[in-house]
């Protein structure tokens, strides 16, 4: 298995890439031709032999470029990872090691998300687990003291122009997806940690930057295991999916140093990707984690769920039978944009 994950559009939108987490490999899809009928162009398959990296999992364009953060390297396939620039025709351009230290300051150098803050010329980067662990079945991984130390507990802050790490934060148990609000006003960031299930928001402090576990996400002990979140336009509402008990519950933002939960509802027996609409009235929910870790038998449900939210009720409006299409496992999804920069 080729394990595809998580694709992004390069900066004109004209080109998907998506990526491979066993077998590293990169493919460039053509979707600006017939967005109904996507072209592989290209498969670019030099990463650990160019970087030393390995499990391509976020693809966050730049102009000209595509950044690619990965999840573990080739040398003993640990946590221990960075991020390859490449240009838009597949050239590889460089690489950065997640750092393992800064100053007084350790961290583990694992990856997972990259998010970027343009008008703040910073870019943040969180951490999960390599490849000896996310591809490892999910029961005997949990039995496993050793493999479940492996898990990141660190977020990183850098200056995107210089691309040079800044700060590194504590953020225990596994920080995911990294949301910054889109309100112009705002300079901060919000993730989810897998392991601990809490919200953690960065956040500037003057010149300095801080990160804060600001609220807790269903039972912790219970282990709902927070995989994807999605902000709204304002930055004052978050969705948050929890994988193991299949819910999805709605955070006000209002204060984001102090969220709130105001609404939950289970969406399936296993869930994880989410999205909304630019206006907020309709949600995408998908099913799949990874192949060794969703679930078995009638809780294995593989699926795009659309709903409506009109602010108090999510309403199923669709859904694609990913298992009954014979379509594999759903889990990322890319709507369609205007491209990034003005021609």
């Amino acid at each position: 298995r080729g394990e595809a994950h998580h694709m992004g559009f390069t900066d004109d939108r004209r080109y998907l890439w998506a990526g491979g987490l066993n077998d590293s490999k990169i493919y460039v899809f053509d979707v600006g031709s017939n967005p109904a009928r996507p072209k592989l162009v290209r498969t670019i398959a030099d990463l650990a032999a160019k970087s030393g990296y390995v499990g391509p999992h976020t693809f966050y364009a730049m102009p000209g470029r595509m950044l690619v953060g990965t999840l573990s390297n080739a040398k003993d396939n640990g946590g221990a990872t960075g991020i390859a620039v490449y240009n838009n025709k597949g050239g590889f351009v460089a690489k950065y090691d997640i750092p393992t230290q800064l100053g007084d300051v350790r961290g583990d150098g694992y990856g997972y998300d990259i998010a970027i803050n343009p008008s703040k010329n910073v870019m943040l980067t969180s951490s999960f687990t390599g490849r000896e662990n996310y591809m490892r079945d999910l029961g005997g991984l949990v039995k496993d003291e050793a493999a479940m130390k492996k898990f990141g507990n660190t977020m990183v802050l850098w200056d995107l122009k210089a691309m040079q790490p800044r700060q590194i934060f504590s953020v225990p148990g596994a920080p995911l997806e990294i949301r910054w609000s889109l309100n112009p006003s705002d300079a901060w960031a919000i993730t989810a940690t897998a392991l601990t299930s809490k919200l953690w928001l960065v956040k500037q402090d003057g010149e300095k930057w801080q990160a804060k576990e600001v609220a807790t996400i269903g039972d912790p002990s219970k282990i709902p295991l927070p995989v994807d979140i999605s902000i709204t336009a304002d930055g004052k509402g978050l969705w948050v999916n929890t994988f193991m008990d299949g819910m999805t519950r709605y955070f006000d933002l209002t204060n984001p140093e102090a969220p709130k939960q105001t609404y939950a509802k289970q969406t399936g027996r296993q869930v994880n990707m989410i999205s909304q609409s630019w206006d907020g009235k309709r949600v995408y929910i998908t099913s799949s984690l990874l192949e060794k870790w969703d679930k078995g038998g009638a809780d294995n449900e593989q699926f795009l769920r659309a709903f409506h939210w009109d602010g108090k009720e999510l309403t199923q409006a669709f859904e694609v039978d990913f298992a009954k299409e014979q379509l594999g496992r759903a889990h990322h999804m890319k709507f369609s944009a205007k491209a990034a920069s003005a021609r």
